[in-house]
């Protein structure tokens, strides 16, 4: 995984101070988890513990593509 995956996925001034905030990839898998848990089809993505695995591999997937 890049580098880029941790750096502040809202970067601003305050960042510059140590600020604390979301890297790119826990904004991406929050947003792919959201998704995974809208969905109203039941079944295995619907256990809390394998929408997280889930949603971080969607995560990580989306990253490695952005860094070709």
């Amino acid at each position: 995984m890049s580098d880029n995956a941790e750096r502040a996925a809202f970067p601003s001034v305050a960042a510059l101070a140590e600020f604390e905030g979301l890297t790119k990839r826990e904004l991406f898998a929050a947003m792919a988890m959201q998704g995974i848990a809208a969905d109203g089809i039941p079944g295995r993505h619907h256990i809390a513990t394998q929408t997280a695995i889930d949603a971080v591999l969607l995560a990580d997937a989306l990253l490695a593509e952005l860094a070709k």
